[in-house]
C-alpha cells in the first residue's frame, strides 16, 4: 500500500466514499464485476460502470438482496447513479479496478 498516494489533500479525491458505500455494497458490486469479467471470458477486458449496471446478473442480484427497483427502472437512476459510479470508484481506490 506504501507504493500508493491515499491523501486526499493531495489527490483531492475525497468522493469515494459517501452513505451508499458500505460492505453489503462493495461486496455485491466486486461480485457482479467479477461476474461480468468472467462472461465475457478475458480476465483484461475493459468495461464501463453501465456495463455492469445494465449487467443481467446485477440486476438480479441487486433486485433480490437489498429489495431495490430494476436497474433500468428510470425513476431510480439517481440511486443507481451512486450504488454502482461510487462503489466503482471506492473499488479503484485500492487498485483493484483501474478507472
Amino acid at each position: 500500500m506504501s507504493k500508493y498516494n491515499l491523501d486526499i489533500r493531495l489527490t483531492k479525491d475525497a468522493r469515494f466514499l459517501d452513505q451508499k458505500v458500505t460492505p453489503d455494497v462493495l461486496s455485491i458490486i466486486a461480485d457482479c464485476v467479477i461476474n461480468y469479467v468472467q462472461s465475457k471470458g478475458n480476465n483484461s477486458i475493459e468495461f464501463t460502470t453501465n456495463n455492469i449496471w445494465n449487467f443481467d446478473y446485477s440486476n438480479e442480484n441487486v433486485k433480490a438482496i437489498f429489495n431495490k427497483p430494476d436497474v433500468l427502472d428510470k425513476s431510480a437512476k439517481s440511486e443507481y447513479d451512486k450504488f454502482f459510479q461510487t462503489t466503482s470508484k471506492s473499488i479503484s481506490l485500492f487498485k483493484s479496478l483501474t478507472l
